[in-house]
Formats: C-alpha cells, sequence, structure tokens
C-alpha cells in the first residue's frame, strides 16, 4: 500500500470499529457525549428532549444512515410538518455522501440503497404513514408537536406496531408543555420501565455559549426555559403567559396596613 493512502485506510478503518469516529465523519464535527449516547445506545425507546439548535436533527440523521448500512433494514421518519420531514431528509442526503453507499432510486420522501435498505421521511399528517412492514428504526422529530389525540398519542399507536421486535424507536424534540405524549414520557418516567431518556440544555454545551446568550436577551424567560432549557412548562391552556405571571409575582412578604 502506497504511504499516502495509508491515513485514510487507518481512518476508514477506524471508523469501522468506532461508533463516534463514524459520527464525527458523519455530522462534519467533534459530537457532543449526548449525541454520541444517543447514536449508540441499544435500547429499543429512545427519548430526546433537546434544546433548540443543539444538534438532534444531525444525531438522528446519522442513526438512520447507520441502519441504512443494514441490508433491506427500512427506517422510517416521521416530523408533524412536511417541512420538517424534508430537513431530515436533507441532512440525512448530505450524510450518505460521506459513506460509501449507493443510492439507487431517490424520491422527495425516500432513499433507497443498492444493499435494498430505504429510509422513508414523511409528515404525520400523511394518510400513507401506516402499512410500512418491519421497521427496524421508527424517527418521530418534534414528537411534542404532534397533532390529534393525546397529544400525538394516536398517531404514535398507529406506527409503533409497525417496528420489528427489535425495532427501535426515537421520540425527540423539545419541549411544548405538559399536556402531550411526548411530555409524559419523561412526568409519568418510571425506574425500568426500558426508555432511554436523554436531557439535553443548551446551556450546557460550550460551543452554543453565543447563541444561548442572543437567545437569552432575545427571547421571554418563559420561552428561553422552554427552548433553551428544555423545561415542561405549563400546557398552553392559561389564560396568561407564564411569564406574564412570573414578573408579577413578588417574593417579599405581603404588607397589610394596620387596622
Amino acid at each position: 500500500m502506497p504511504f499516502d493512502a495509508l491515513i485514510p485506510w487507518c481512518a476508514e478503518l477506524e471508523r469501522s470499529l468506532d461508533p463516534a469516529a463514524r459520527l464525527h465523519h458523519w455530522i462534519g464535527h467533534e459530537p457532543d457525549p449526548w449525541q454520541i449516547d444517543a447514536f449508540t445506545t441499544q435500547a429499543t425507546e429512545v427519548a430526546l428532549r433537546v434544546g433548540r439548535q443543539a444538534g438532534k436533527t444531525s444525531v438522528l440523521a446519522a442513526r438512520a444512515v447507520e441502519e441504512l448500512h443494514i441490508p433491506e433494514s427500512l427506517t422510517i421518519c416521521v416530523a408533524p410538518a412536511e417541512r420538517q420531514a424534508k430537513i431530515i431528509a436533507r441532512e440525512i442526503g448530505r450524510q450518505l455522501q460521506r459513506t460509501e453507499l449507493v443510492i439507487t432510486r431517490s424520491t422527495l420522501t425516500e432513499l433507497e440503497m443498492s444493499n435494498g435498505a430505504r429510509v422513508v421521511a414523511l409528515p404525520s399528517t400523511s394518510d400513507t404513514i401506516r402499512g410500512y412492514p418491519s421497521v427496524s428504526c421508527l424517527i418521530i422529530d418534534e414528537c411534542a408537536f404532534l397533532q390529534g389525540e393525546g397529544g400525538g398519542e394516536d398517531l404514535i399507536a398507529g406506527v409503533l406496531p409497525m417496528l420489528t421486535e427489535k425495532g427501535q424507536v426515537y421520540f425527540s424534540s423539545t419541549p411544548a408543555g405538559k399536556n402531550n405524549y411526548f411530555a409524559r414520557l419523561f412526568l409519568d418516567a418510571k425506574p425500568g420501565d426500558g426508555v432511554h431518556r436523554i436531557v439535553v440544555k443548551g446551556t450546557d454545551i460550550p460551543r452554543l455559549k453565543d447563541k444561548v446568550e442572543r437567545m437569552r436577551r432575545t427571547l421571554s424567560a418563559t420561552k428561553f426555559r422552554q427552548e433553551i432549557e428544555c423545561e415542561l412548562l405549563s400546557d398552553g391552556t392559561s389564560y396568561f403567559d407564564l411569564s406574564i405571571i412570573e414578573n408579577a409575582t413578588s417574593t417579599e412578604g405581603a404588607i397589610c396596613p394596620k387596622m
């Protein structure tokens, strides 16, 4: 082997042996520890409560790319709206360029590899979302924003049966109140329930420091706590916004006039 081919060969060998190295190569930067955790977990159910711009789309796309290396596998990516479904599909396509996989068929919603593996990205409003057999990886992005009964529970109940016995499902979102299926994954957590939960605050990611401070200046305190610090706040049914209530609440004791 020529010496100038040794370094790429070693890099490819490292990626084949180390999932973190593959993730690094596919997303294009050093992954955060939580991204490695989400990418490598063997849990059948994974719940990602992640702040805005923290990199959840990148790691979900990488998980789909990993699954595409398995011949005849089927990955389904679901999002509340068509635009969101296209975002993750586009990121999967970008990362595929860093692999040796060959795309044999490509549409707006589906990619098929030469090994027979497929990934399909669909909005949750699609009438064709049901009926896919033997799904080995199911990704539900922006899960807290799913429409329908039970805060998206009816849709999830419709797609979960498509999973194979050892199929893996990712519930991923920024929070959107407490009255939805995604929030209940965290609020109703029980020891040994089989769900691998990962909570990522934007304030805990050093590379986002400048962006986080800009969001802190721009957003209301309540929006910042929800979008960046990933808190499960009110369910959105209150007449007054929570930030107004917070600003109107005094930490000092009430002063009563003497009679």
